[in-house]
């Protein structure tokens, strides 16, 4: 019993000293990796990133990152991922992929490492009398079948067709499962123009994209000629693969009748907290306001204005009165009247050269891009250059967190790991 003692004093000490060196190896190993792990868990769940894109005009190519909207950080960067004109980046759940417009060749992103799989996917459904195809992608997942779908809205002119200015519109579909071999299915054309070409005029919730009318367009008819409101919305199933036959009518039109359709260029669409929101810049009133539909059923659609954002604080350039000319412009160098021969040389004041520097630099649009979890919005400037900014509606402060450049655009929320 006297020699036991010291052996197990010495077993426990041995014991403890591997215990603290474990415990030292994994400190240093969470050192190591903090900002890795972090970044991984920030795209899990509700923690979605941007994923943003940056044309390089010296390179003829564009970079593609994936960035956390809360602090700016860049947590995944794929410089030169897209070396062609005409190739989209779509971000959907947690895929991602780019997409030739011209061909419709499929290659998937893995975001953790950056290698690029490409798919071979079946011929497009585009007629080949199609000319002037201009494309828009958008990447969803299906929930009840874990599947992704791209869907592809595309209008053209028909050269067998008589009328060569008058462009169509179709779509068509493409599972995308990975492994390639996958055919497109034509879909059909929308219940009326739909805006496809810009990121803003679309968004996706709980597995179906809606689209804005198009903007290019003077008025919008549905598919039995009837003149819709300028903030209607067409909505296609990625689950059916169909487009609904009835349009959602819009929240200006809901509450106020028709509306002109100048109003079209000042909506947007988005996805707030899971459901979609039609963004208004109200220019007369200095407001962005976010209306939510609150009901999806065919039967009964509602909305409500869940927000409505100072134009002053979210855009950079409208805090100060427009400045216009003290007094009417006079002909000649110093105002004077110009010599006999001479054509008379007009210059703007002092003032009205202010006005226009600032107009160049004044930001028009404020598109919100996700709901963080306490409440801030995550929001996208645009003007002369871009911004990302955060704004907090509990106490109306708006942070700048990352600038993303005049060739850098927001194209989709990534939901995946990293």
């Amino acid at each position: 019993m006297e020699m036991t003692a010291p052996l197990v004093e010495d077993a426990v000490r041995r014991l403890c000293d591997a215990w603290h060196g474990m415990m030292a190896d994994n400190e240093r190993c969470l050192a190591m990796n903090g900002p890795r792990s972090r970044s991984a868990a920030a795209a899990v769940g509700g923690n979605a990133l941007l994923l943003v894109t940056v044309y390089r005009h010296e390179e003829e190519c564009t970079d593609v990152a994936l960035m956390d909207p809360r602090t700016g950080e860049t947590v995944r960067r794929m410089d030169g991922l897209i070396s062609k004109r005409g190739l989209h980046a779509c971000a959907g759940g947690d895929m991602l992929c780019v997409v030739n417009a011209i061909n419709g060749v499929l290659s998937l992103v893995d975001a953790a490492t950056g290698h690029v799989t490409d798919l071979t996917p079946g011929p497009t459904t585009v007629t080949p009398s199609a000319t002037n195809v201009y494309s828009g992608y958008t990447l969803g997942h299906v929930s009840s079948t874990g599947v992704h779908k791209l869907l592809h809205v595309y209008d053209y002119n028909d050269k067998l067709s008589s009328n060569r200015n008058n462009y169509e519109y179709s779509s068509e579909v493409l599972t995308v499962t990975g492994r390639g071999g996958e055919w497109w299915r034509q879909t059909g054309a929308p219940p009326m123009r739909v805006e496809h070409k810009i990121t803003r005029g679309s968004a996706t919730v709980d597995g179906v994209v809606y689209f804005l009318a198009d903007a290019t367009s003077d008025r919008i008819t549905d598919a039995h000629g009837r003149v819709v409101g300028s903030d209607s919305v067409a909505a296609f199933d990625l689950a059916t693969e169909q487009w609904n036959p009835n349009l959602i009518t819009g929240p200006l039109t809901e509450s106020n009748g028709n509306h002109p359709y100048t109003v079209r260029r000042d909506l947007a669409l988005t996805a707030l907290a899971g459901r979609l929101v039609v963004v208004h810049h109200n220019y007369a009133s200095k407001t962005i306001e976010l209306y939510a539909l609150v009901n999806s059923s065919n039967t009964l659609r509602a909305w409500t204005k869940t927000h409505e954002l100072p134009l002053t604080t979210i855009l950079r350039g409208w805090d100060k009165p427009a400045c216009g000319p003290s007094e009417p412009m006079k002909p000649g160098r110093r105002g004077g009247l110009p010599k006999r021969g001479r054509t008379a040389v007009v210059l703007p004041t002092k003032e009205q050269v202010k006005a226009a520097i600032e107009a160049v630099y004044k930001e028009l649009v404020g598109q919100p891009l996700m709901m963080l979890e306490d409440g801030r919005i995550a929001v996208l400037v645009r003007g002369k250059e871009g911004a990302v900014r955060v704004y907090d509606p509990k106490t109306g402060v708006c942070e700048d967190v990352v600038r993303v450049g005049r060739c850098g655009n927001i194209v989709g929320v990534y939901t995946g790991c990293v």
